[in-house]
């Protein structure tokens, strides 16, 4: 965790974006694609720093491939080069994190992705996942949308 614990840090105004908010944004089929729309629209207004984990881009692409097909999936991995989106690679602090938080929150169902997520967040004190997951709420962290910045 970071030495000024979850919001005090420099990624205190940073949000980490997860597979469903992604999806979400590209399918208009999706009863969350408006909202999304909507916050990734708001985020880059506000010029919120926004994050993707490298786990959240392998769960995404494959999600992508196959619910939405191969140029889709191109697209999602080339968006995330034009500098909107800042990647996180996990370290191995992270996956030990990610096993203890999988086997605490057991009812949750987590999954590896999340817990990846939770604990890059918890390392770098980011307090705020964009994703429609109740997950991270139930793990204390903000929930956006709705935007709290």
């Amino acid at each position: 965790m970071s030495d000024g614990g979850i919001g005090g840090s420099l990624y205190a105004r940073a949000i980490l974006v997860d597979t469903g908010a992604l999806l979400a944004h590209a399918r208009r089929s999706d009863q969350n694609h408006l909202l999304a729309v909507a916050c990734f629209n708001e985020i880059a207004a506000k010029r919120l720093p926004l994050f993707v984990s490298l786990p959240t881009i392998y769960e995404s692409h494959r999600r992508f491939l196959f619910d939405l097909g191969q140029q889709a999936g191109v697209r999602m991995l080339q968006s995330l080069r034009d500098g909107r989106i800042n990647v996180i690679r996990t370290i191995d602090d992270d996956e030990i994190t990610a096993e203890r938080l999988i086997m605490r929150y057991a009812a949750f169902r987590l999954t590896l992705t999340d817990a990846n997520n939770m604990a890059v967040m918890a390392r770098l004190g980011i307090a705020a996942a964009f994703s429609f997951d109740s997950h991270y709420l139930l793990a204390g962290f903000i929930r956006v949308p709705p935007l709290h910045v």
